[in-house]
């Protein structure tokens, strides 16, 4: 009986240990950033593992920093990024309809 304790102990620690632990992306923020090396801006909102809102700057570079989601800096470079990306959509939008194809219009002269 000792035995099997010991065995189902054991099995439950290493099921445990394999499974990984989601935690927070940021463990420590920065009020602000070079606005010039910013490439995108990810905003995760809080999550079962993560309470906190993260706001997550992608550089050019291709790191990452961690900017503090309550900071002036953050909610402008996170509202300039919105309206870059509707801007983008818009421009596609836009180039795609304009690309359509039309009939084109033939006019009857009349011959005296």
């Amino acid at each position: 009986m000792n035995t099997a304790i010991k065995c189902i102990v054991l099995l439950a620690c290493i099921i445990c240990s394999s499974t990984t632990i989601l935690n927070c992306r940021c463990v420590r923020t920065v009020s602000a950033t070079k606005i010039s090396l910013i490439a995108d801006v990810d905003v995760i909102n809080p999550r079962p593992y993560c309470n906190r809102k993260e706001v997550i700057a992608i550089l050019k570079d291709g790191s990452s920093r961690c900017l503090n989601p309550n900071g002036k800096f953050t909610q402008l470079v996170v509202k300039a990024m919105l309206m870059k990306k509707a801007a983008r959509a818009f421009k596609k939008t836009r180039t795609s309809t304009s690309t359509s194809t039309s009939t084109p219009k033939t006019t009857i002269a009349s011959v005296t």
